[in-house]
């Protein structure tokens, strides 16, 4: 696939997209890989970026309640990574929602990883603006269910970036940013649900996902957990299993 650079990007960033250019995909996949660590490892970072891994969590839960029927979805995110989905519908609905909480980030990186890898390897951009259309259109129905400043300006700047991207963004661009985004929403998935069987395995956790999923089913929340474990690891074990074809 050819990539060009485009002529308004200057400094930093257009010395990194030349060279890239030309380069195979393990090239850019190594740049997603740092850049996406530095914006989920450091404690710091995380306290700011991590408000959009709970937005994908949130907006699990509120699509699995579309699904079953339920309607009046409000969403708030908070600065400390909590956030709450509300909806109603009918009890029987309760537990399929409270479960896609935790899996929505890691599934919805794996996917966005997907399409950059699917557009790169086949030479088809169509793939890139596909999932980025999805991101967006996406983006622009989630802030009918947001609430409260840091939803509402938070889906704000992923709908302003994601048309940016759309509009103007070269394919090199587009592959970089899609694979960051992949990986951040998959690594940061995988730092909640680690945060979320540190808070069980502490016993602090009465009201998370899991416990509620263990009150509403016959499982144990460690079930439940293992499972959010299951799906967010899957995309790697997949990967693994086709590189050693």
């Amino acid at each position: 696939m050819e990539m060009r650079a485009s002529a308004g990007l200057s400094g930093v960033g257009a010395g990194l997209l030349e060279r890239l250019e030309g380069n195979e995909l393990w090239a850019l996949g190594a740049a997603a890989v740092l850049i996406a660590g530095l914006l989920v490892v450091p404690r710091g970072v995380w306290k700011v970026t991590g408000v959009w891994v709970t937005m994908i969590h949130e907006l699990g839960h509120a699509l699995a309640g579309a699904v079953r029927g339920r309607t009046g979805m409000r969403i708030r995110v908070n600065a400390d990574h909590s956030g709450l989905t509300t909806s109603t519908g009918r009890a029987d609905s309760v537990a399929w929602t409270s479960f896609w909480g935790y899996p929505a980030p890691p599934l919805a990186g794996a996917l966005m990883v997907g399409a950059a890898v699917a557009g790169w390897t086949t030479g088809a951009s169509a793939w890139m603006t596909v999932a980025v259309v999805v991101v967006l259109v996406g983006s622009v129905l989630a802030l009918l269910f947001m609430r409260g400043a840091i939803a509402v300006a938070s889906t704000l700047a992923g709908i302003a970036g994601t048309a940016a991207l759309l509009l103007w963004a070269p394919e090199s661009v587009t592959i970089l940013v899609l694979l960051v985004a992949g990986l951040f929403e998959w690594a940061g998935g995988i730092r909640a649900i680690a945060n979320l069987s540190g808070l069980h395995l502490k016993r602090r956790a009465r009201d998370s996902d899991a416990a509620v999923l263990g009150r509403l089913t016959p499982l144990p929340a460690v079930l439940w957990i293992g499972v959010f474990w299951v799906l967010a690891l899957a995309p790697a074990a997949l990967v693994v299993a086709v590189a050693l074809r």
